[in-house]
């Protein structure tokens, strides 16, 4: 559910449902989606730049499947490509 003004929620998250290739950025590299306000959250994303792309893909797919929420698996072809960029 998250900390309203600290750490956004993953149920129903417009980032986490949104597009993977944003939300991969936002998890490996720290740059914040734009479906999230800015300044909306006192905190930073922490960086997980040591995740290879397969792990990065199925973390996603869970978080995308779980928490009542119902979207489509991640691959990992679509993280590679998102962090070539």
């Amino acid at each position: 559910m998250g900390i309203p003004g600290v750490y956004p929620s993953l149920v129903g998250s417009k980032v986490v449902l949104g597009d993977p290739a944003q939300l991969a950025l936002w998890v490996i590299k720290g740059q914040r989606p734009l479906s999230m306000p800015a300044g909306r959250y006192s905190t930073q994303m922490q960086q997980f730049g040591w995740m290879k792309p397969a792990d990065a893909a199925a973390l996603f797919s869970y978080l995308r499947s779980n928490f009542g929420n119902s979207g489509t698996p991640v691959d990992t072809a679509t993280v590679a490509k998102a962090l070539r960029q």
